[in-house]
């Protein structure tokens, strides 16, 4: 059993914990930059930076920050250090024995990622997302509770894709844009805007929220 220890002493980390394989991981505490509290969710906070742990490499690490470019700042310090990062994959998932998943990942309660789809390292696939076949989904992104991305999607690095949006097949989503929670997306998306409504239309440009 490896000794696992979790990045990000909020609200996500909630699933987190849930959806860890016990069988394989025991959890040795939490690394939060900004909690002044000793633990969270009944477990301790045992620093508030990497380079407070003694011995980092006996341990395996999983980032369980939402914020992308926070998530990749810790994914390329933890890389930096040569330190390994697990995959956190819920039982009730259903991820296709021809997908590919990437490291530092989480698959929430019912989410699917089916054949052929590519998903990339620090990503977040939340409950009940959908991942149809062929689809490309970059590092760092976050694909929202109960979205769908529909086949042959190709989805740019450190893209936020928000809850109940749908974007239909053989679009591209360009890296660190965000599509707004129940948006419909029938055209591309360029890098770096937000799109929000039905159809899905530009409303920032420039500028990534969450």
């Amino acid at each position: 059993m490896k000794e696992l220890i979790i990045i990000g002493a909020g609200g996500y980390a909630k699933s987190v914990l849930d959806s860890i394989d016990y069988s394989k991981y025991e959890v040795e505490g939490f690394i939060d930059e900004f909690s002044k509290k000793k633990e969270h969710l009944g477990i301790s906070i045992i620093a508030n930076s990497l380079e407070s742990i003694k011995d980092k490499e006996k341990y395996c690490y999983f980032i369980a920050i939402g914020n992308n470019k926070r998530r990749k700042y810790w994914f390329d310090k933890l890389k930096s250090y040569n330190l390994e990062l697990i995959n956190v994959i819920d039982k009730s998932s259903i991820v296709s024995k021809n997908a590919t998943i990437g490291t530092g990942c989480f698959v929430g309660k019912f989410a699917v990622v089916n054949s052929k789809a590519i998903i990339g390292d620090n990503t977040i696939i939340n409950t009940r997302a959908l991942v149809e076949h062929g689809c490309k989904v970059g590092n760092h992104c976050n694909l929202s509770t109960n979205m769908v991305i529909n086949g042959d999607v190709v989805v740019g690095d450190g893209s936020f894709i928000g809850s109940s949006s749908v974007t239909i097949g053989q679009l591209t989503i360009g890296a660190w844009s965000t599509v707004g929670a129940g948006a419909v997306v029938i055209r591309n998306v360029g890098d770096n805007v937000t799109v929000a409504g039905v159809p899905a239309k530009i409303i920032k440009e420039g500028a990534m929220l969450g």
